[in-house]
């Protein structure tokens, strides 16, 4: 018989009290749900392919190479976005967009915008887009992981009981965190942010594995992915927002693939994707995923990270694979790294660039920036790696293709998991190097330089 709670809200003390206790017995009776069983890998007929990327040869010149430090003294700065006015806006994990001007490399001293009550550990503020509307209004969007068991103790204890009693009815619900899209108005005249307004809310966010990438696509609408929150089975479930690539209409209306399905879920069999991209011949959906780490639920493996090409309603296979694959109705990853390199951003240079048709990946783990050409052959594949940068900074994570053709790429030696210096995080610009460039300037608390690094 289920546990049945109807004593109703009254000013008297002892009926509030016995409320709260109802409510409390309702949530810890309450099972919240099991993650599906993971099938064997084998059961399905998957089998392993080769992971062996090579090193590109002379086939695939380069330039040579300049890197100019932007700035320094930023807070694990996240992602990036261009604007169309001349400036660029960037994410601090720890809830900060800073505005740097693009000609110039100049940081402004003052956030363009704040946001508080995050979750930390591996999320926080995340992925972020900008989009210019018909009428000429730019918005800003950003993804960004809240913590809700913040505030007073009274206030966290009656927020507690609620999320239970939430997850009594639906285990979707009630979760201590939440992934949300905030939109930003930017003010026409002043490029000032006005006040942010939350148009998605995803559950549950994990602390770690949250993913956190956001962009629009190609067909105008919003993706974002959500991490499987340490939970794997639930990337497998198409009812469940973990695991999975989720898709918006710019006002945060969901827009699944199929109607009638519960969730806008445009890929699912996700781990921990962290950043996403477009091919830019076929619109393909290009990201990249971290593979397990050799936790009990990874099933004992480690490695297996991925770059991943798919179409919208492909299953890429975790918790059931990881890595490169065939079989099993299942997207193998194009391409794996064992051991882990820890992939954190994901660009993608177009053809006129010093780097060609190429994805561009950095790695947390081995500090490299790495570009992945394109195959003329098939479009779909890329055919060998060389390193950009190779070490020397740290932890890389940020990465993109800014409007001249350079590379901007941010360190993330602050997140907890790096040995930080005096000067970081650093944001980088990798170029040409007899590529013409503004020179930066400085500017507040932040050293704005446009030293010279020795090339990658």
């Amino acid at each position: 018989m289920p546990f049945m709670c109807s004593t109703p809200f009254s000013r008297d003390g002892m009926r509030r009290s016995r409320v709260l206790l109802c409510a409390a017995a309702l949530g810890w009776l309450s099972c919240g749900g099991e993650p599906p069983e993971v099938p064997a890998a084998e059961s399905l007929g998957v089998r392993l392919s080769d992971p062996t990327l090579p090193q590109c040869g002379p086939d695939q010149p380069l330039p040579a190479l300049a890197i100019d430090t932007l700035a320094r003294g930023l807070e694990i700065p996240w992602d990036v976005t261009f604007l169309p006015d001349g400036r660029a806006l960037l994410t601090e994990r720890v809830g900060r967009i800073r505005s740097v001007d693009v000609a110039t490399g100049r940081v402004e001293p003052a956030p363009w915008a704040e946001v508080d009550g995050l979750a930390d550990d591996e999320v926080g503020l995340m992925g972020i887009d900008a989009r210019v509307e018909d009428d000429g209004r730019m918005r800003v969007y950003v993804a960004a992981a809240f913590d809700q068991t913040l505030g007073p103790l009274p206030l966290r204890i009656l927020k507690g009981v609620a999320r239970r009693v939430a997850r009594a009815v639906d285990p979707r619900r009630g979760q201590p965190r939440t992934l949300e899209v905030l939109r930003f108005e930017v003010d026409p005249v002043t490029g000032a942010a006005g006040q942010p307004e939350s148009i998605v809310q995803v559950v549950p966010e994990g602390e770690i594995h949250g993913g956190g990438a956001l962009a629009f696509g190609p067909d105008g609408l919003l993706h974002l992915s959500n991490g499987d929150n340490q939970e794997p089975g639930w990337a497998m479930d198409p009812a469940w927002a973990a695991g999975k690539l989720l898709r918006y209409d710019p006002e945060g209306v969901p827009a699944p693939l199929r109607a009638g399905d519960p969730l806008p879920v445009v890929l699912r069999g996700l781990r921990n994707s962290q950043s996403l991209a477009w091919h830019p011949d076929t619109g393909e959906i290009l990201l990249v995923d971290h593979g397990p780490s050799g936790r009990p639920n990874d099933l004992g493996r480690a490695g297996n990270d991925e770059f991943n090409i798919a179409r919208p309603g492909d299953d890429l296979g975790w918790p059931t694979v990881a890595g490169a694959s065939e079989g099993g109705g299942f997207v193998g990853a194009a391409v794996e790294w064992t051991p882990s390199i820890a992939p954190g951003g994901l660009a993608v240079s177009g053809e006129t660039s010093a780097w060609g048709r190429a994805a561009l990946v950095t790695g947390l783990v081995d500090g490299r920036l790495r570009r992945m050409p394109f195959s003329d052959a098939g479009p779909t594949a890329v055919v060998c790696e060389q390193w950009l940068v190779d070490r020397g900074y740290g932890r890389l994570r940020l990465v993109a293709v800014a409007p001249d053709g350079s590379v901007w790429v941010g360190t993330s030696n602050r997140d907890g998991r790096g040995t930080p210096r005096s000067d970081d995080d650093l944001l980088l610009r990798v170029r040409a190097r007899d590529a013409s460039v503004g020179a930066a300037g400085g500017g507040g608390g932040l050293e704005s330089t446009a030293s010279a690094s020795p090339a990658g």
